[in-house]
């Protein structure tokens, strides 16, 4: 590791984690590789480590405070802190179970929460927070659990950048929109020809667009931004068909 900066990524064991994971390591950082899922997560960090990458991975879960808490200690320092661990299904409202939404508030929301307070324990003047939202904040169809909990992630994005801002730690936000991930291919196929068919592009993004947003703010010279969304969604969030 030597001097190299620390960024710590959860959901990190494939998709947009691991293509920012991925990112960070080509622009320099250790990167402390994060999963609830143990096989994923390891065979990807084995993978990078062969290739000489500077990473390692911990699988545990990003709502078990005390885990979260004993990693955050075990390390030397955080400089960006990217998360990216989120759970989603689609699902008409009234169809939609109590249970089900408060364990994607729990996942996406509190989550994030966990994490982000834990670190920002041990983050020093100039540290970066990247939080992964979505563009489904702004609306959407057939998935109001999820809407409410990336719209959770802008607001507390916002509610850290303002109170961390004084301690010279800046926190932003990535609102992806279609992007090729597992969450996007759990969908039926004619469910995703028909949001492809609402996206001004007519494409569907890759997880590496998401990284390179990621890897912007995780730069040291984004050191006067903060408390901002940037969507990457082929030009969805200009309005466009929000359905």
């Amino acid at each position: 590791m030597n001097d190299k900066e620390v960024a710590l990524v959860t959901g990190a064991g494939q998709g947009i984690g691991l293509a920012t994971v991925k990112r960070l390591v080509a622009d320099g950082f250790h990167v402390v590789m994060v999963d609830r899922n143990p096989e994923p997560l390891a065979k990807a960090a084995a993978q990078l480590r062969a290739a000489s990458n500077s990473v390692e991975h911990h699988a545990l879960s990003i709502t078990d405070r005390p885990a979260v808490a004993a990693l955050v200690a075990a390390l030397p320092r955080i400089d960006v802190l990217v998360n990216n661990a989120a759970i989603f299904w689609d699902g008409l409202f009234d169809a939609m179970t109590e249970d089900d939404f408060k364990k994607m508030y729990e996942v996406n929301v509190i989550g994030t929460f966990i994490v982000s307070q834990e670190a920002a324990k041990v983050m020093q003047r100039g540290a970066r927070i990247i939080n992964v939202a979505s563009r489904a904040y702004l609306a959407g169809y057939a998935h109001s659990a999820y809407i409410t909990s990336k719209a959770g992630t802008v607001g507390l994005t916002r509610g850290m950048a303002i109170d961390l801002a004084e301690r010279g730690i800046m926190v932003n936000a990535i609102a992806p929109g279609l992007i090729e991930t597992d969450m996007f291919r759990s969908l039926t196929p004619e469910r995703q020809q028909e949001l492809i068919a609402k996206q001004p592009t007519k494409t569907v993004g890759q997880p590496e667009d998401i990284a390179n947003g990621i890897a912007f703010f995780a730069d040291p010279r984004s050191r006067n931004v903060t408390g901002q969304i940037l969507a990457l969604d082929g030009g969805r969030s200009m309005g466009i068909s929000l359905y």
